[in-house]
């Protein structure tokens, strides 16, 4: 018991001691007296300026890390954003003498990038060209940079360049629904539009097929490409021109009413957005996903740590 009494009055002087002379405090990581150093606001640990800059420099660069840990080996929290943004301040000047100023602007904003990174969970891509940020349309794989001066086409499942649709053919990627979607245009146009309107435009079906007869005569450069156009428009005027005629008979024309007034119908009961319906279906479901894989990741972290 007096043994237990001395003990604690000691840790208790010891204590009293740092609390009255701060300057010898030693960092946790090197064990160097009276330097510059900073208190960590989540565990308490003190380390010195040149040993956390190091410490972050590494995480940010080499490991590309948001959540950085204590330097201190054997302490599972985690560095405070305002502890980072305190020693990469690069408006304090006091902090030149231990990294330039440019250096720390760098790594501020590369640590900042991460977190933008990490808060979308993967749910970003970046243009392959432009390096532009993009967050998840569901149902749109095929995707087209908006910058003007870009326009790069690339795959959001694989993040590569690709200017056709061949891209989807073979492989992992596919397109998604709403890709498909677009594709169909104009089949749905063919379908839902009234026959007598397909009539009125039949003349300027008629002039397009005229030019792109012609155009191979007057460029002969483009045969390949009027020979692929012919092979594509061809049959697309033949079902054109047959679902005009078809949708001029009563009977049939009937039939497309009753398929506009059922669609009217479903609209009074909020399922003409079904599109709408299934995209924040998915969002949900990917949000709860993301939600897990982050609290995987902070468990695998103190997995590992407690190894």
């Amino acid at each position: 018991m007096v043994k237990n009494q001395k003990k604690a009055e000691e840790h208790k002087k010891e204590i009293e001691g740092r609390k009255s002379n701060p300057a010898g405090l030693r960092c946790c990581k090197c064990k160097v007296l009276n330097v510059w150093r900073i208190k960590l606001r989540q565990c308490g640990h003190f380390v010195c300026i040149t040993c956390i800059l190091e410490h972050i420099m590494y995480w940010i660069e080499e490991e590309n890390k948001v959540r950085i840990k204590c330097t201190k080996s054997t302490c599972p929290k985690h560095i405070h954003e305002n502890d980072i943004d305190a020693v990469l301040d690069p408006d304090n000047d006091d902090l030149e003498t231990f990294m330039k100023r440019a250096k720390r602007e760098y790594l501020l904003h590369e640590h900042r990038k991460h977190s933008i990174y990490y808060a979308f969970a993967g749910l970003i891509q970046r243009c392959p060209l432009c390096k532009a940020l993009y967050t998840e349309y569901n149902g749109c794989n095929f995707v087209q940079c908006v910058n003007i001066r870009c326009k790069q086409r690339f795959c959001w499942l694989c993040n590569e360049p690709t200017e056709s649709l061949q891209h989807f053919a073979g492989g992992t990627c596919k397109l998604g629904w709403d890709d498909l979607f677009k594709i169909c245009f104009i089949l749905k146009f063919l379908a839902f539009t009234e026959g007598c309107l397909l009539i009125i435009f039949l003349p300027l079906v008629s002039t397009t097929l005229i030019a792109v007869a012609l155009y191979p005569i007057m460029m002969l450069a483009a045969v390949p490409f009027a020979i692929g156009s012919l092979i594509f428009l061809i049959p697309m005027s033949v079902a054109y021109c047959t679902i005009a005629i078809i949708k001029c008979i009563p009977a049939f024309s009937r039939a497309c009413d009753i398929l506009y007034l059922m669609s009217v119908l479903v609209g009074y009961f909020g399922l003409d957005q079904w599109r709408t319906i299934l995209r924040e279906n998915y969002e949900a479901n990917r949000q709860h996903e993301v939600e897990i894989a982050q609290e995987r990741a902070e468990l695998n972290e103190c997995l590992f740590f407690s190894n």
